[in-house]
């Protein structure tokens, strides 16, 4: 059983994101429409994805539902995987 950080690290942010990223382009989905099936604007999903802004539990939830993938899936993912 592994233990749960308190603190999340720059590493760990980077790696969710970029895993993000990378299952969205494998789903063949534009930022334009992640954003608009979220209600956000193109900009703030792609500050989302690159993270300049925090993502939230509640965002978390939404785009793993858009991407058909579990929020534990998407945290344990090696982006270098899914290449």
């Amino acid at each position: 059983m592994s233990t749960i950080p308190k603190i999340v690290s720059p590493y760990h942010i980077q790696r969710v994101t970029e895993t993000l990223r990378l299952l969205r382009r494998k789903m063949e989905y534009s930022q334009e429409y992640m954003a608009f099936m979220l209600n956000i604007s193109q900009n703030a999903y792609s500050r989302l994805e690159n993270g300049k802004t925090p993502l939230t539990l509640n965002r978390l939830f939404e785009i793993c539902t858009l991407l058909k993938i579990s929020p534990g899936e998407l945290l344990e993912a090696d982006p270098e995987t899914l290449v």
